[in-house]
């Protein structure tokens, strides 16, 4: 029988996940307890994200967001200690298998925080998984974890194939630097002929959601009655506009006096960090940041790097450069 794999990436901002069973998901990393009793038509409401881990209910993703009186929100690196991160990762779980079963993980951290909670993190993965969602009850056991620093996913998507098997390319044999912008999270990584290179890698708290936080504070002092939520400005970014009074927004000039002065932050770690420009093959931006700032800084980098190159989906691209790492470690011969 195929072996179930799954890559999780549980970020600050949003979880995503995909197995090789096919099935992907992806949802706000925030959990609730139930404020109230609520009535929705059976039957309708399938978004509804309810889930029970050790006897405790939570609310999950969206649900959390309209239904809880609490949600996470957490933003610092310990998070992954909490109950919280437990229950974001039931969820993961409960979306990516739908019966009582076992698998494989690949994950990732922060690089900021790899060397400490590498281990610790592979920890919390590791076991029985139970969990009820929508009345019915099921077991997921992860038999096997392997913690990568996060960014490096999105560069085995491109060196990479579907099945695990190392393309010959420039990202699989080149010198490649990967920029990963996430909420709270800055991740400057190189590799060289896929192996990580330690004195031009680093990682810290820069990340997008101070400036995200800012725009709705922006948006709330010029539109009357509204109040946006972090989550909700983030979907905007890469929508370029936002809704208001029943009239699309161009969110730009709200938008730009914050994101500006951000790239030219992430030009600035980029130049301390990578101090010869001209010895890459390619550059990646990545993570759910480089929606936002990818063709800013694209712009401002061609010239000085070769080959730079936004990620497809890059919110999706380190999870799925976690599949193709797990097929190869556990599918192929």
């Amino acid at each position: 029988m195929k072996r179930t794999l799954s890559a999780i990436d549980l970020g600050y901002r949003g979880t995503k996940a995909i197995s090789n069973n096919g099935r992907q998901a992806h949802f706000p990393s925030e959990v609730g307890t139930e404020r109230k009793a609520t009535f929705s038509l059976p039957g309708i409401n399938q978004m509804a994200f309810v889930l029970t881990v050790d006897e405790q209910t939570w609310h999950v993703g969206e649900t959390a967001l309209k239904q809880s009186d609490y949600s996470s929100g957490r933003r610092d690196p310990q998070w992954i200690f909490s109950e919280p991160y437990r229950v974001l990762l039931c969820a993961a779980l409960s979306e990516l298998h739908k019966a009582t079963t076992s698998t494989s993980v690949v994950t990732g951290l922060p690089l900021e925080d790899y060397t400490i909670l590498a281990d610790r993190a592979r920890g919390v993965f590791l076991g029985e998984h139970t969990f009820k969602r929508g009345g019915r009850k099921q077991t997921v056991t992860v038999e096997d974890v392997l913690v990568v620093t996060q960014p490096y996913g999105s560069l085995l998507d491109l060196a990479m194939a579907d099945t695990g098997k190392i393309l010959d390319n420039p990202f699989s044999t080149g010198t490649v630097g990967i920029c990963d912008i996430g909420g709270v999270t800055l991740n400057l990584l190189v590799a060289d002929n896929l192996e990580e290179v330690g004195r031009w890698t680093q990682g810290d708290g820069l990340g997008l959601l101070k400036a995200i936080d800012a725009i709705a504070r922006d948006i709330k002092a010029n539109c009357q009655g509204f109040s946006p939520k972090t989550r909700e400005v983030a979907a905007w970014l890469a929508q370029g506009r936002f809704p208001y009074q029943d009239k699309d927004i161009d969110i730009a000039p709200y938008a730009k006096p914050h994101l500006e002065p951000l790239v030219e932050t992430v030009l600035g770690r980029m130049s301390e960090v990578w101090l010869e420009p001209g010895r890459y093959s390619a550059i990646v931006l990545t993570g759910g940041g480089s929606v936002a700032l990818g063709t800013m800084l694209k712009a401002q980098m061609n010239g000085v790097y070769a080959n730079v190159t936004i990620a497809r989906d890059p919110v999706f691209a380190n999870v799925r450069g976690y599949l193709k790492l797990a097929r190869r470690l556990w599918e192929l011969d």
